[in-house]
């Protein structure tokens, strides 16, 4: 079984690249069950979760965001990357409105259009469409997303897949299980799940320093043992 090298956010503005001390997952076993940063308020009753993930050009796996808000409140995709880009104090940064030409972290960023490969920022979302409609909005409201989301796109048990997104972040409704998702690549291109292993779990960093601290020891015994 092999490691991976993964990028993880330990801080606001710190990035940090270690190898996994685990067994390298399979990429179709990550659910929102196993994100772990979290933004918004604690899980319970009357609050809906959503995942957001971003895989950034060069980068082998994606990073995972939760995003938590009031069930009774009306939130778009633009609402979840705006609230993430708060939450970092600027180290998350975005580039454009409802649609985005750049997200920029911990010195990655996203190229402009590409026009000899077809290569942009694509936005993908875990809906359907409605086929040649890109109003903003839900299909009962006339609008292009059909809902509800499908799933992790992740989830081998699951119908659960990345679709290219008709409309823009600022008229992608969000509901409770939904994800959205974002990467570099030609038109066409089956989204995430065809590009990453598995997007990264970000850890609060209390837990990371604890693993990171227990690493250290271990390593200084061993030296001391030599």
């Amino acid at each position: 079984m092999k490691t991976q090298h993964i990028i993880r956010l330990l801080s606001v503005g710190a990035v940090v690249s270690i190898a996994s001390l685990s067994p390298e997952a399979d990429a179709a076993t990550f659910l929102m069950s196993d994100v772990t940063h979290w933004i918004g308020p604690a899980a319970g009753a009357g609050v809906n979760e959503a995942v957001m993930v971003i895989q950034w050009p060069g980068e082998l796996n994606g990073l995972a965001w939760g995003y938590r808000w009031d069930a009774s409140e009306t939130k778009t995709g633009f609402d979840m990357l705006q609230a993430m880009a708060d939450a970092s104090n600027g180290a998350l940064v975005t580039v454009g409105g409802s649609f985005v030409s750049d997200i920029q972290w911990g010195g990655m960023s996203f190229p402009g259009y590409n026009g000899d490969t077809g290569e942009y920022l694509q936005y993908f979302v875990n809906n359907a469409q409605v086929d040649g409609n890109y109003v903003d909005g839900d299909s009962s409201s006339g609008g292009a997303h059909v809902l509800p989301p499908l799933g992790s796109p992740y989830d081998e048990s699951g119908p659960g897949e990345w679709v290219a997104s008709n409309t823009g972040l600022g008229g992608r409704p969000l509901v409770n299980g939904s994800w959205d998702g974002w990467m570099y690549a030609a038109f066409g291109s089956p989204g995430l799940d065809q590009a990453i292993d598995a997007p990264t779990a970000i850890p609060e960093p209390s837990s990371l320093l604890l693993l990171t601290g227990a690493a250290l020891t271990v390593c200084f015994r061993r030296r001391r043992a030599a």
